[in-house]
């Protein structure tokens, strides 16, 4: 393997070039596992009547986006008079999926979009809505797509996905949409845009499926045809396609045409109430508040709230994309609202990072519940999707901030290639990568180890590799035997990877790490609550606290660290000493603790001490000499006369 920063470049092309080894691994071992969620009305009993086919998923981040930012804000939601969600949706399904993508696919990087997967396409109504996703399900067979999002639509230290599973007929709606011949289906909740503005058949018409014009339709591209025919695979031309989803008897997806993914049958341990969730089925509902919300359309017209605290949304008046300052105002509602977000937030192209958004106080940002609130602020967005993932995957991620099952990352191949002679895109250089994690949505997802000699080279390109990057499947061996980190601090983060040593620091662990920002990123890369309250403990006892509430204690410093590190780590570390400040859990006495002066505060305050003593010896001698002087003149009038001198008559 070559060393030094020359060789990086060639071998990332190599990389490229190096089309068999594309996929993730080894040909008989290409079967990932994947905890998958999507937004959407629970089934009676939780029981499918229809498998998700033709259809979107996401990770937990990716679902709880798509709820926060396209179904529950208030002012662009609809019809204030509705009696559901937007789509009806109220609850997230479960699904842990295997699949297995096509060689077609796996073997040819300009179809992959990630290792192991297909490009994503969306679905509307059961349509693929995108030109490439049906003429890539044409040519290589039905496949799984993905697309990494990483938009200021929400904030988070990472990449979120989506995924796109095609179905029977992907190019036709579930039922025919009007004013399509002969169509007498109720219209969907939005027109398909495919079908828009002359309608579409129904994937189970007869006349769709047998295709009188061209029994071998095979060009999506012949858009007057796909609105009225199924789409048939080129390589078998006689098949309509019937989608990824293998049938019920299979266990391991095996890559062909209809069968490149399988789940267990949903039941109803699979969803959870998002009005549980969010609390709405815990709050008062009634003229008196005595009975509690049965869900969101109660809780909606009948929620007992005296105070208007739910009763308001953001109104816009002028929300002109070039007016600088929009006219935006909080209106009185008769109605409790689940959640709204300023404008500014929510409709300018910079949404969460737009500089006005950045601006408006907490106050000004948000109305509706505390669930929902802090959609633009890491910390909250980390608590909701800990919630679902908890939900779910129980233990296994329970007090860890992961949102990926261990087990179903383990029962996944690794990213990297066996063969380091033979490299893929998760092979990493000397320079700290590119790394690849499945701690980010379960998929072989790139990242890096932060100063690295040589440093990696596009560090604003990934986001840092969480702490156990090394650890997962494949990636201790992958990681090149020259890799080595700029520096021996802690602070520069590249040696807590387990990389060499970390210098100048002390301590182990929360029970002696020193209480100093090296120390607090010591404790922090343990991942350990009860090593971070230790540690938090010794920093309040440090200042004459007592930590008197220790489960509050407990729930406050969690919030403290993460799988990965801080990007700025005095930052964190400033974070940490406000949180414990603020902690219901301690008690301060005699105050909470402020910064210390550089070099210390005592040596300063007797420097100044001394000081003053100097400057009032002086003046005091100087005025003892003054006097002195002043008695040796002669008087300027005669002793005993009126010393005023009179200038005028």
């Amino acid at each position: 393997m070559e060393s030094g920063s020359a060789a990086l470049p060639a071998r990332r092309w190599a990389a490229i070039l190096l089309t068999a080894s594309i996929g993730i691994a080894s040909a008989d071992d290409l079967v990932q596992t994947v905890d998958l969620y999507r937004a959407m009305a629970k089934p009676p009993d939780g029981k499918e009547t229809n498998p998700v086919s033709n259809n979107n998923l996401a990770d937990v981040m990716g679902v709880l986006r798509y709820v926060h930012q396209e179904v529950i804000v208030e002012h662009v939601a609809g019809d204030p008079e509705r009696t559901s969600r937007k789509y009806g949706i109220d609850s997230f399904g479960h699904y842990r999926m295997k699949i297995r993508n096509p060689d077609s696919i796996l073997k040819d990087p300009s179809k992959l979009a990630m290792p192991g997967f297909g490009r994503y396409g969306a679905f509307d109504y059961g349509v693929a809505t995108s030109l490439d996703l049906l003429e890539g399900v044409v040519a290589n067979g039905d496949y799984v797509g993905i697309s990494k999002e990483d938009s200021p639509q929400i904030n988070f230290t990472h990449p979120w996905y989506w995924f796109s599973v095609d179905g029977d007929c992907p190019n036709l709606p579930w039922q025919c949409v009007k004013p399509f011949d002969g169509c007498t289906a109720e219209a969907p909740p939005t027109k398909p845009q495919p079908c828009d503005p002359e309608g579409c058949a129904g994937k189970q018409d007869k006349d769709a499926r047998n295709c009188s014009s061209n029994p071998h339709f095979t060009d999506p591209s012949d858009t007057d045809t796909a609105r009225k025919c199924c789409l048939h695979y080129s390589q078998f031309p006689d098949k309509v396609i019937m989608g990824g989803l293998c049938n019920s008897s299979v266990k391991e997806p095996t890559g062909e045409i209809g069968c490149v993914y399988t789940y267990q049958a949903m039941g109803d341990k699979d969803f959870v109430n998002i009005d549980d969730l969010n609390g709405i089925t815990s709050m008062p509902c009634g003229s008196d508040g005595k009975r509690k919300c049965t869900g969101w359309k109660d809780w909606r017209q009948n929620c007992y709230d005296p105070k208007g605290t739910y009763k308001q949304k953001f109104q816009c008046n002028d929300c002109s994309s070039t007016s600088p300052k929009w006219d935006v105002v909080i209106q009185k509602t008769s109605y409790c609202v689940e959640y709204d977000l300023h404008p500014y937030c929510q409709q300018t192209q910079d949404l969460c990072k737009d500089p006005r958004c950045m601006q408006l106080k907490k106050e000004e940002k948000e109305t509706g519940l505390p669930f929902w609130k802090g959609k633009c602020e890491v910390r909250d967005n980390q608590r909701r999707a800990e919630a679902v993932a908890e939900y779910f995957l129980g233990d296994s991620v329970k007090d860890s901030h992961w949102l990926v099952d261990k087990a179903a990352m383990d029962a996944s191949p690794a990213c990297a290639s066996k063969d380091s002679s033979v490299p893929n895109q998760c092979t990493p250089n000397p320079d700290g990568g590119p790394y690849c994690t499945r701690l980010f949505g379960g998929v072989c997802s790139s990242c890096y180890i932060p100063n690295t000699d040589p440093p990696y080279p596009d560090p604003t390109s990934q986001p840092m590799c969480p702490w156990d990057v090394l650890k997962e499947k494949g990636n201790g061996e992958a990681k090149p035997v020259q890799t080595k980190c700029a520096s021996e601090d802690p602070l520069s983060l590249c040696c807590l990877y387990g990389i060499g040593t970390c210098g100048n620091v002390t301590g182990t662990d929360g029970s002696d790490a020193e209480l100093t920002v090296k120390g607090f990123l010591l404790v922090t890369r343990m991942q350990d609550n009860k090593e971070m309250v230790k540690f938090a403990q010794r920093y309040v006892e440090s200042f004459k606290g007592a930590v008197v509430d220790q489960a509050a204690f407990s729930d406050d410093i969690y919030s403290t660290w993460h799988y990965q590190p801080p990007t700025l780590p005095e930052q964190a570390w400033s974070d940490f000493g406000s949180t414990v400040n603020q902690s219901s859990g301690v008690s301060w006495n005699p105050s909470k603790p402020t910064p210390k002066p550089s070099g210390g505060g005592g040596g300063l305050t007797w420097l100044w001490i001394v000081i003053v003593v100097v400057v009032l010896a002086l003046l005091g001698f100087g005025a003892f000499k003054y006097r002195q002087s002043q008695q040796a003149r002669e008087p300027l009038l005669p002793s005993g006369q009126n010393p005023h001198v009179q200038m005028s008559n």
